[in-house]
């Protein structure tokens, strides 16, 4: 990331020009996948522009990162994104509330942003909770210690989007492990029921 600081010390990916590829292979084949940026950033306004490109749809900022999310969330909102907003599991979830009118999804951090394999943080259940109550429209998802005990958990308590890392990828078969996920969410949906 360079000059342009840091919010977390690993890197997934930090050069949107690489999407021309991925956009162009997207396009012959006529995929409806959404490519979303998850801006682990310490200045995440440096990369709005930067992030303009036709195969990024949403992104995705930390209210952590900067004191004010408002300017930011319009800028991105003026370059045709769809906006998402994460938090970690200690921050006060009023500052979130504050700002979820802004935005289209609410991500909830399970835990330290930017390391996988990481276990779930069950305190974040409430927060989800109290988003789901205050905003019943809005796309939760959960990032960080999403596996087969804590899908139920979340989706439970309201969440509808499961960022899967660990769960899937330290499986000997990815086909197997969407599969035992899926049906995993399936018992939360029927606790919610």
């Amino acid at each position: 990331m360079g000059h342009y600081g840091r919010q977390v010390d690993n890197v997934t990916f930090s050069d949107p020009s690489a999407l021309d590829d991925l956009t162009s292979q997207l396009e012959t084949s006529n995929s409806q996948l959404a490519v979303e940026a998850d801006l682990m950033v310490s200045a995440p306004e440096n990369w709005v522009e930067r992030f303009s490109h036709p195969g990024i749809d949403r992104l995705i900022f930390h209210v952590e990162s900067v004191p004010d999310l408002e300017p930011l969330l319009e800028e991105a909102r003026g370059f045709g994104f769809n906006l998402g907003i994460a938090a970690e599991p200690e921050t006060p979830i009023e500052k979130v509330i504050k700002i979820l009118p802004k935005v289209d999804r609410f991500q909830a951090m399970g835990g330290k942003s930017g390391f996988g394999g990481q276990h779930f943080n069950p305190e974040v259940l409430e927060n989800i909770r109290k988003v789901r109550d205050a905003f019943p429209n809005i796309r939760i998802s959960v990032d960080i210690g999403v596996n087969l005990q804590t899908v139920p958990q979340m989706v439970a308590a309201g969440a509808d989007i499961l960022v899967v890392g660990s769960a899937i990828f330290d499986s000997p078969s990815v086909e197997e492990a969407i599969s035992r996920l899926r049906e995993s969410a399936s018992k939360g949906l029927r606790t919610v029921l």
